[in-house]
Order: C-alpha cells, then sequence, then structure tokens
C-alpha cells in the first residue's frame, strides 16, 4: 500500500513535466545534451557505431548519447539543479531568508505588548544615527539579494529557447532574436507562463525600491532653550526676580507675558549651585550651540566678570538683579529655509555684520566661522523686555554685546528615535514573499532550456545545425537587421575595422545615452533651484552627505511620512532604470570582444550549465567580473549617493523645559510637535552628477575601442550567430560534429572547395583566417 502511495505520488510530480511539449535547447554534456529529435539520434548513432571509420572515443561519445534519459521528465530530473537552475534556486532560498527575518521584524514591531509601539529606540542621538545607518546597511543588503535574484530569475525567463529561435527564424521574416544581454526584444515570443512570471518580477521590484528604506527612519529631536548673559555675582546671591512665577496673576501683565523665562532662570540657578551644569570655554560654547538642530544642550548661561556689567540696580534687563540679557533659540525656526539659517542668532548679537538676524542682515550661519577665529573677543546678548505701557508693542529688543567668559549649559535629555512604519514594513514583508515563491516557481515550475549565453547558442547551433542560415557563414548582424533575404553563394570578406559600438543598434545606444543625459540635466536643474531657494550659500556647500539642516529642506512637502518617503525614493527607481539600459549595452560590447576573441584563440565555450570537457563555465550570465564587479560596485555607490542627496527630514519639538513642545508659531502651516519633510544634499547630489558623468563618458569612450578583425560581427543577434555555425558548409549531418561543442573551438577558414570557394566556421580543428578578398560561401540578395 505504501509503495502504490509513493508511486501515486510520483506520477503526479512527474505528470506535469511529461505534458510539456519536448523542447531542446543547448548541450551540456555527452550524458545529458537535449537533442531536438532524440529518437533520430539514437538510431544514427546506433549506425555509427557500427562504422569503422570512426575512432574508439569518437565512438565512446556517442554511445554516451544513445544512453541520454528518453523523456523530458528524466532529462530535467537528472539535471533539475545544475545550471542556472541551481542559481535560481540559491536566490529563492536566500529570499526565503530575507522573508523570514522582515517577517520576524514585522510582528517585533507591531507588538502591541511594548509601550512605545512604532520606536525601535529612543534615547542618544549620536547612537541613533549609528544605529540607522547600521539598519539602512542591513536593509540595502537585503534589497540587493531580492532584486539582483530578481533580475537573474528575469533575464533567465526573457532568454530564447532553441525551439523559439527556430520557429522566429523559420518565420521568413527576417527576425531574430536576443542572446546574452537583458532586454525586451524577446518578450513576445516567449512562453506564456514565463512571460507572466517576468512581468511579476518586474512589478514587485518597483515598490520595494520605492519603500523598502522608508520602513525604518530615524527623527532627531531639537530643544528650545533660553540664553541669559549674567555676571559672576548671579552665581553667588540670591536670584531676585519682578515675577518668579508667571502662572501669578497678581504680577504685571507684561511680565507673564515672558512664559518660561523666570521659571528656567530658577532652574538654572539652583543648578549652577549644585554644580549640575557644564562649564564650557567661549570656543566651546559657539561649537555646541551654533547648532540649527540643537538635541545635545538646551538653556544656557553666558558667565562674565562683574567688571564688565554696571552693577545690578542699572540692570538693563531687570532692575536689581545681575541678569543683562535675555533671547531664545526655537526649535520651530526650521519650518522656514529664512529662518533656520539665522536659528541661532544670539551667538552673532554683539557681532559687527549687522543685528544678529532680522531682514536685510547676513544670517549667523554664515559669520560664525569669524566668530570661531576670535572666541576671547566674543560678545553677545539682545536686551529684551516689557515694551512701555503707552505703547502696543508686546516687547522691545536691543543689541548690547556682553563678554563671554564661560558658559555654563544644561544637558538636554536625549529624545532622538527609531521609528518603524508598521504599514511599509508589511508591504515590503508581503512583496517579499511574493518575490521567494516566484522564484520558486522559476525553479520547479520553468521546463524549458534557455540559450542565456552565445557560448550556450554556439553548442546548441553546432549539435544541431539551423537549416535558415546554412552556407552564410560570413552574414553580420548588421546583414540581418536589414530584413531582407538571403541566399546561398559566394561572398567576399572584407577585413572591417568595428569598434565595440558597432556591435548595438544605433537605437539602444541613442536611448541609453539620451535617458541618461535627461536625467543628468534634470539633477543639475534641480540642484540649481534648491541652492536658489537657500539664503545662505557659503555654508551650505560644507555640509556632509544627508546631513539634517532645516536650511536644504524642501518646501510646500506633506507633513507625511509615506508621501514623503514615495518621493525621496523615486529617484533610486529612475536610477534602476538607467542601469538595466547602462548593463545592456555594455554587457552587448563585451559579449562583442569574447566574440571575436574566437578569431584569434581556440578555447572552450562559456555556457551557463554544468561545462564539460573544454567547456567554461560562464561569468554571472554574460558580464566578465572585471566589468560586472566594478559596475555593481559603481552603482551601489550612486544608490547610496542619492539616498544621501534627498531624503526623509524628521524632527521632533520640545521646549525649554524638556516638554513635547505642540504649542503654534506664526509661519508654521499649524500647531505641530514634529517637523516631517524632505531635505537635499548639495553635496551628494554634485556628487551624483560626477558619478554618473564619469559613467556616460566611460561608455561613450569605450564604444570606439576597435576590436579584432577576422570575424564578423554578431553581436546578440540569434541569425548571426546561427550562420557562424555551420562547420562542415554544404556537407553537414557527420556525428563528429556533434561533440564538437565540448573541445576547444576556433572560428576561421574550414575548407576550400575545388573551385575556390572557402567557408567559415566554428572548429576544433585547425583553420586559417580569412584572406582579405577572398570568396566563401554567403551571399546578400
Amino acid at each position: 500500500m505504501f509503495m502504490d502511495s509513493l508511486n501515486a505520488v510520483k506520477r503526479w510530480v512527474l505528470s506535469p513535466l511529461r505534458s510539456q511539449p519536448t523542447t531542446y535547447g543547448h548541450i551540456t554534456s555527452p550524458d545529458s545534451m537535449e537533442l531536438r529529435n532524440l529518437t533520430s539520434v539514437q538510431r544514427e548513432s546506433k549506425d555509427i557505431q557500427e562504422s569503422s571509420s570512426l575512432s574508439a572515443s569518437k565512438r565512446s561519445k556517442i554511445k554516451q548519447v544513445s544512453r541520454m534519459p528518453s523523456t523530458t521528465a528524466e532529462r530535467i530530473s537528472v539535471h533539475r539543479f545544475t545550471g542556472w537552475r541551481t542559481g535560481v534556486l540559491h536566490f529563492a532560498l536566500w529570499s526565503s531568508l530575507v522573508f523570514l527575518i522582515n517577517l520576524v521584524a514585522t510582528i517585533w514591531g507591531s507588538s502591541s505588548s511594548r509601550p512605545n509601539r512604532g520606536v525601535f529606540y529612543e534615547g542618544d542621538c549620536k547612537h541613533t544615527k549609528r544605529l540607522n545607518s547600521g539598519i539602512h546597511v542591513l536593509i540595502n543588503f537585503l534589497s540587493t539579494i531580492l532584486l539582483s535574484g530578481s533580475n537573474y530569475c528575469m533575464q533567465v525567463l526573457s532568454a530564447p529557447t532553441r525551439k523559439e529561435i527556430d520557429t522566429v527564424h523559420d518565420s521568413g521574416r527576417g527576425r531574430w532574436l536576443d542572446i546574452g544581454v537583458p532586454g525586451l526584444r524577446n518578450l513576445r515570443y516567449i512562453g506564456r507562463r514565463r512571460l507572466v512570471l517576468w512581468c511579476l518580477l518586474a512589478l514587485s521590484s518597483l515598490p520595494l525600491h520605492l519603500f523598502y528604506n522608508s520602513a525604518v527612519y530615524a527623527s532627531l529631536s531639537s530643544n528650545s532653550y533660553r540664553v541669559f548673559s549674567v555676571s559672576q555675582s548671579f552665581l553667588d546671591e540670591d536670584l531676585r526676580l519682578p515675577c518668579p512665577d508667571p502662572s501669578n496673576k497678581a504680577c504685571d501683565q507684561r511680565w507673564r507675558l515672558l512664559s518660561d523665562r523666570p521659571v528656567v532662570l530658577q532652574i538654572l540657578k539652583e543648578k549652577a549651585r549644585a554644580g549640575e551644569l557644564l562649564r564650557l570655554s567661549p570656543l566651546e560654547c559657539i561649537q555646541q550651540y551654533a547648532q540649527i538642530v540643537q538635541f545635545e544642550r538646551r538653556n544656557v548661561l553666558l558667565v562674565a566678570d562683574d567688571k564688565f556689567f554696571p552693577p545690578a540696580e542699572n540692570s538693563t534687563l531687570w532692575k536689581n538683579s545681575h541678569v543683562y540679557s535675555d533671547d531664545r533659540f526655537s526649535a520651530k525656526d526650521v519650518y522656514g529655509p529664512e529662518s533656520a539659517s539665522d536659528a541661532y542668532a544670539w551667538i552673532c548679537g554683539g557681532s559687527s555684520g549687522g543685528n544678529g538676524g532680522g531682514s536685510g542682515s547676513t544670517p549667523c550661519s554664515d559669520r560664525i566661522e569669524d566668530i570661531k577665529k576670535s572666541p576671547d573677543k566674543w560678545k553677545t546678548g539682545f536686551v529684551c523686555g516689557p515694551a512701555p505701557a503707552n505703547t502696543s508693542v508686546g516687547r522691545t529688543c536691543k543689541n548690547q554685546g556682553w563678554p563671554v567668559g564661560y558658559c555654563l549649559s544644561e544637558s538636554g535629555e536625549p529624545h532622538c528615535k527609531l521609528h518603524f512604519e508598521l504599514g511599509i514594513a508589511v508591504a515590503v514583508t508581503v512583496l517579499n514573499l511574493l518575490k521567494a515563491l516566484l522564484m520558486f516557481c522559476v525553479a520547479f515550475g520553468v521546463y524549458d532550456e534557455p540559450l542565456l549565453t552565445i557560448g550556450d547558442a554556439v553548442a546548441s547551433f553546432l549539435h544541431e545545425h539551423d537549416p535558415s542560415t546554412q552556407n552564410m557563414c560570413l552574414a553580420s548582424m548588421s546583414d540581418f537587421k536589414q530584413k531582407k533575404g538571403f541566399r546561398t553563394g559566394p561572398r567576399q570578406w572584407r577585413n572591417e575595422t568595428h569598434r565595440w559600438k558597432d556591435v548595438t543598434s544605433r537605437r539602444r545606444r541613442t536611448t541609453t545615452l539620451i535617458t541618461f543625459l535627461v536625467a543628468l540635466a534634470g539633477v543639475c536643474a534641480l540642484l540649481i533651484v534648491g541652492i536658489q531657494s537657500v539664503p545662505t550659500k557659503s555654508s551650505i556647500l560644507r555640509l556632509a552627505y544627508g546631513s539634517i539642516d532645516p536650511r536644504t529642506s524642501i518646501a510646500g512637502m506633506p507633513n507625511s511620512t509615506l508621501a514623503n518617503a514615495v518621493i525621496a525614493n523615486s529617484p533610486q527607481v529612475i536610477l534602476s532604470l538607467l542601469y538595466f539600459s547602462y548593463n545592456s549595452l555594455m554587457t552587448a560590447m563585451v559579449m562583442g570582444y569574447e566574440w571575436t576573441s574566437y578569431a584569434h584563440k581556440r578555447k572552450g565555450l562559456r555556457v551557463s550549465a554544468r561545462p564539460e570537457g573544454q567547456q567554461r563555465s560562464t561569468y554571472f550570465l554574460q558580464l566578465p567580473y572585471r566589468f560586472g564587479v566594478p559596475l555593481i560596485i559603481l552603482s551601489g555607490t550612486i544608490h547610496w549617493m542619492i539616498s544621501q542627496s534627498i531624503f526623509l527630514l524628521a524632527i521632533d519639538f520640545y521646549d525649554a523645559l524638556g516638554k513635547v513642545d505642540d504649542s503654534y508659531r506664526a509661519g508654521m502651516p499649524y500647531a505641530s510637535r514634529d517637523y516631517r519633510t524632505l531635505g537635499f544634499s548639495p553635496a551628494a547630489i554634485v556628487s551624483v552628477i560626477v558619478m554618473a558623468s564619469v559613467m556616460v563618458i566611460a561608455i561613450i569612450g569605450m564604444g570606439y575601442i576597435p576590436y579584432s578583425k577576422g570575424i564578423p560581427l554578431a553581436g546578440s543577434n540569434s541569425m548571426a550567430i546561427s550562420a557562424a555555425c555551420h562547420p562542415m558548409g554544404e556537407n553537414e549531418g557527420d556525428e563528429n560534429e556533434r561533440t564538437t561543442a565540448f573541445e576547444k573551438l576556433q572560428w576561421g577558414v574550414i575548407k576550400t572547395s575545388q573551385d575556390g570557394v572557402g567557408h567559415c566556421g566554428f572548429s576544433s580543428n585547425h583553420v586559417t583566417a580569412p584572406v582579405e578578398g577572398a570568396v566563401y560561401t554567403g551571399a546578400k540578395e
């Protein structure tokens, strides 16, 4: 009973394989090569074995051919996970591991038992930045696995099978398919199942580009604070304020308008006496507080010797007190680039060049470097107080310029956070699962054997010749692109010089370069507009990559994480499309180099399946490592630069007392406790422009590298590749040719007939170079 059940399961598993049409692709070895007509080959091999003209080694190879599995199911089961299927299965397993990581992170992030759901971490801002960088390195690594696996499977799915090539060639319409390069040409000719899988893989990549990097993001906290210029006596004597408690209605209304100032001053006084304030030199004080986003420090006392101040009874701020100046830093100044540029104007209050802020003055961010050069001469201080009772102005301020001997700074509680967007995480996890399932479908559900490389195509055409290109050995890709008929006959060899660009179509080159140039022009235009909208220029260009600076925020963006995430990551999608075109163009050029090398050196074919005999394993599909690895590194670098060029800018506001600040401020679109918008980094954008320009110049320069002469250019054109793979000319069919693909090959003149007409092709035997002006088989109508 158990054996009957097992056999039933076996029949059920193999039934889809047996129901598939018998399609054969390239050869992998004498034991596993897939022939278009297996029964015929077996009969022929039997006859050849009986022939005394064959050597023992040749007979041995034909015996191996005759022992091939006789059904599609058996052939696939024997070599199920060799060649490209091994790569697809590996990517499917890695994608499953990525799915498990994403699933665990999503479940943990959505746990309702956690007190602060949606926040991974809250605390020190520097640690938050490092943690955010580390998590995004991991996210980019995981997304690289998913997207690389997806691209690998898409190239496998779009690669044509031998049956599809024969169908297109036999149509008599001059059509051809691409071999060895990624592209869209083949999609209209491949099977429906492969086309559906290709489309699903392509469509699922778009949301991953848009959302994956935004599943986790960091927000900085920005503290509003008070600044007081005081004499040394302030620290030693009792604090005397006209209204120490602003909530006391008995106080004059003018003093109650001062809000938290008396409370903050009282706290600073107590902390100073208790030694809880950090003492800073003038230079250290400037460096610590010249920050548009202040997340480390809070309220500060600027202390100087009594001799620099008038007596307490003559205090310009509060009579009978040793407090002579008062100012404040508002964290919510980030809502406008102009106010952000002058957010810490109090530092420049006593310097020349303006009144420390306001219309018509030079922003303090442009003068701060000059102040740092002479910290011992630093003076600052605005004296602000209630306006006279008979005026409608709430308060008046004037520039005083008090000296600073040292600072006593209050530490701010760290409130920087690492946020987790549950909705985005769920979407990414679902897409991750979809990609993994699609990859398993490709590994287990695609029974065709595609020709992924020119080595695969040459091996297939050598084993089973294509009658549609017989006796056309000098035909090149340019001949077939004219879509005109060809006939057999003599043709004169012209040893022309070709360059790398000639192996690609003019349309492909033009499309790739124009899209790159348009993208570059767009980036340059946005950079110019962005810089022109910034009030201050000199300090902006010194900003580091990805620096969170409200001066470089993009105005008019919605206060929405999801909307800003989509906008910030949209350039990643554009870059991926550009990289696809660029990679396709470079692959075609390098493949042309591989092709022309067969005219000068005997070597084995590079095949995507398990190499046998003198065959060699292919590179990652087609691009050699010396080109592929730098290109991948360059692509990853530009992706990272773009992530640093435009990014989500998130700031949470806290008031001078350390509480969440949800108050309304003039100029803000609404009262809010946080700020979500987009920021840009001019330095990173310039780097992207430079790197992209280098890529464009490099591909143009590579296009003018000359190929070695001696063989017609085939490119990725299936017709041109087929035309070069008729080693016996008009007398094809010798079984010796069936094992040629496993030996070292060279293209050249194979034989010359008595009438002087030669024939060229791939051969494992001795060949000679074609002679200029000589006639070889293959003439254009």
